[in-house]
Formats: C-alpha cells, sequence, structure tokens
C-alpha cells in the first residue's frame, strides 16, 4: 500500500462548534476537505471560508491579514491535544479526525 500522497490528495476533517460559536455559525460542525499535512493556520482559513459567520467572534483577522482564532477561544484536536494556531508545523490529518473550536471560558 502506497502511504505517499499526491498533491490532488485530501482528507476530511470535522470542525465541531461549541458555545456561541455554534450559535453564530448556525451548524455544530463543519466538514472540512484538506491536504492530509495542512498546517493549523490553513484550517483556520478553510473554516473561515465555510463559515464566514465566524468572523469577528470566534475569529479574526491577525495584523498580518491571517484569519486566526480569537481570544476566548482554543483548538482542539480530537479531544487529546489543544493547537497552538501559530505553529507552522504541517501536522498529519487522518480520515475521521475532529478539530473542536470552543470558548476556554467558564461555561463554553
Amino acid at each position: 500500500m502506497n502511504s505517499a500522497f499526491t498533491a490532488g490528495d485530501t482528507v476530511v476533517v470535522t470542525v465541531e462548534l461549541f458555545g456561541m460559536a455554534r450559535i453564530q455559525a448556525g451548524v455544530g460542525s463543519v466538514a472540512l476537505a484538506v491536504h492530509p499535512r495542512a498546517p493549523v493556520g490553513e484550517m483556520i482559513d478553510s473554516l473561515a471560508r465555510e463559515c464566514p459567520e465566524l468572523i469577528g467572534n470566534a475569529l479574526h483577522f491577525a495584523e498580518n491579514g491571517a484569519v486566526a482564532v480569537a481570544d476566548g477561544y482554543a483548538l482542539n484536536r480530537n479531544g487529546l491535544a489543544f493547537l497552538s494556531p501559530e505553529a507552522d508545523a504541517a501536522l498529519p490529518w487522518v480520515p475521521g479526525d475532529s478539530l473542536l473550536l470552543l470558548s476556554n471560558q467558564a461555561g463554553g
């Protein structure tokens, strides 16, 4: 079995929205088709394109013009590890992965 990915390969990662992000977007989750080695910043960009209602709320434009997670929110992968959106390292995303966008304030 060949495990190398080509430029056209994508995996579907589900972004689960919690708290105000869910209310603002009007959905509980969003499926993103991304490259298996997409960095966290690319995932955030894809989420902003699919759910522009989050911009100005759970997402915002950083000083460098990139879309970023707003203060008071956090990203978590599969409920196991919090992610740093500033980290540009490409993560190995696999089908079935979930990216959780949640409030880091009490009451979520």
